[in-house]
């Protein structure tokens, strides 16, 4: 049989990349969901701050890597048009789109290097447009567990109010649900089709219930965030 001979070089190579690429894996992100985001803001903790410069900063390289993909497909619409897609009007919603992933970005890192400051000791004030990523836009949804967690544990008003912001934030989806179902209920009904109508009558009054019920329980944690003071 023979013996196929690997380079010393090659070998310690693989092992480098193959260590580089398990730390790399095994790293936590440094992205906060949007719950942890509502109440870290509501801290005034240095670490707290530079959890959030961490996120921020992370956001924007996200938002950055978004408008290079936007401005890519822009121009690969306005090289290779199709009879299929309006090229000038595909181009042009992608350029509107690296165009606001850009601007979010630039925001973003403002907002970090804000955040970074505060870390620091040093005051300072937020930039325009930051306070939809401070209130958690950008940031995933807490999964069931984080949830849990955060209720289980929940004694402070930074953590009530991080409570109360993500039920006031789910009442509007389930309410934006209802409405959109409503709509598709009139366009069914009186159509050949109206059997349709009545279920998405039944999903209106679902979502209703839905959003009623997370008001309630915003309700309920704000009052107890002014009884943990």
């Amino acid at each position: 049989m023979r013996t196929i001979s690997i380079p010393t070089l090659a070998v310690g190579t693989l092992a480098l990349f193959t260590v580089a690429g398990a730390a790399a894996a095994q790293a936590p992100s440094p992205i906060l969901n949007a719950l942890e985001v509502q109440k870290l803001v509501a801290s005034s903790e240095p670490a707290d701050n530079a959890r959030l410069s961490a996120h921020f900063a992370a956001l924007a390289d996200q938002y950055a890597t978004d408008a290079r993909r936007h401005t890519a497909m822009a121009q690969a619409f306005t090289a290779a048009p199709t009879r299929r897609t309006p090229t000038h009007s595909a181009a042009d919603h992608c350029k509107r789109l690296a165009t606001l992933n850009t601007q979010s970005s630039e925001t973003l890192r403002e907002l970090a290097a804000y955040h970074e400051k505060l870390a620091a000791g040093i005051p300072g004030r937020p930039p325009k447009g930051g306070a939809r990523f401070q209130g958690g836009v950008g940031a995933p949804e807490p999964n069931d567990d984080e949830l849990s967690a955060l209720a289980a544990k929940a004694n402070t008003p930074a953590d009530h109010h991080a409570l109360e912001e993500y039920f006031r934030t789910a009442a509007k989806r389930y309410t934006a649900e209802a409405n959109e179902h409503l709509t598709m209920a009139q366009a069914y009904r009186g159509t050949r089709i109206g059997q349709a109508a009545v279920h998405c009558d039944r999903l209106v009054t679902l979502a209703r219930d839905e959003a009623k019920e997370a008001n309630a329980a915003a309700e309920m944690h704000k009052q107890l965030a002014g009884l943990a003071r």
